[in-house]
């Protein structure tokens, strides 16, 4: 007897369903901005935030910035804490401290080397924010998260590219691979995910799996697939499923002039 996998059915009809509704999308709207925010709508609803954890929510439209007044470029998506104080309160625009800012997503229509080399230079740039502001660790137990070769004491940043279609995965794999050589490893996009074809991926260090994210002496692979939803899936548990939200303060956002004049003083 098969045995009955109904969660890949669902993500499979899901990935079917997303398809559709892009293309009834972009045959209806033709203003760019609003064609990009029903793009990015439809991963964010429709798929994103029922597999990311209920501690985390994805947001549209965002900047993340940073203690020092460094900024990201807009971002399509972030993944955030749910907790996340607002910096800035806005309708349709959101400011993002880089403390509570786990993940950055970009979303394509048809991925090309162009659109790839746009994505990377965004992601780089929102992962290389520094996020100074937590309280210090203090006890015998202290959190540390090895990633990237190296050892954090917070949660790196996620970053993927969602694309609806794209230009053969196996070129853009060469392509994003040359793209990241002269960047730091934790900067580097950690998956892509082409809705209908497959994604692309690192593999562990032994070359006989794959990896959340890039290792010393993995490599790239291009995975041919029509379970792309499938496979994406299991990569957003395993990546946001390890998010420790350390304790962060949000007074170096506020800057260093005094709160007011001091008028009086009651007390012993």
């Amino acid at each position: 007897m098969a045995t009955d996998f109904p969660l890949r059915a669902s993500l499979n009809g899901l990935r079917e369903k997303m398809l559709v509704d892009f293309r009834e999308v972009t045959s209806q709207i033709e203003h760019r901005g609003a064609k990009g925010h029903e793009r990015e709508a439809l991963i964010a609803k429709g798929y994103l935030q029922h597999y990311v954890p209920r501690t985390l929510e994805v947001i549209q439209g965002a900047e993340i910035l940073d203690s020092e007044g460094n900024r990201s470029a807009e971002c399509d998506l972030v993944v955030q804490s749910a907790a996340t104080p607002p910096l800035m309160i806005g309708e349709a625009f959101h400011l993002v401290p880089v403390e509570w800012a786990y993940g950055v997503i970009e979303v394509k229509s048809h991925l090309d080397s162009t659109q790839l080399a746009d994505a990377q230079a965004k992601i780089a740039r929102a992962k290389a924010l520094r996020k100074l502001t937590y309280v210090e660790q203090t006890g015998d137990v202290q959190w540390s998260m090895p990633a990237y070769g190296e050892t954090f004491d917070h949660f790196p940043m996620y970053g993927m590219v969602f694309a609806y279609s794209a230009s053969g995965l196996a070129g853009l794999c060469a392509k994003l691979w040359d793209l990241q050589q002269e960047v730091p490893m934790s900067q580097w996009i950690d998956a892509v995910i082409v809705i209908d074809q497959g994604l692309l991926l690192y593999s562990d260090a032994s070359g006989g799996g794959w990896a959340v994210r890039p290792e010393r002496g993995a490599y790239m692979q291009a995975i041919q697939s029509d379970n792309a939803l499938v496979a994406a899936t299991l990569v957003l548990q395993n990546a946001f499923g390890s998010v420790f939200e350390r304790p962060a303060r949000l007074g170096p956002y506020m800057g260093s002039e005094p709160w007011g004049e001091i008028v009086g003083i009651a007390g012993p």
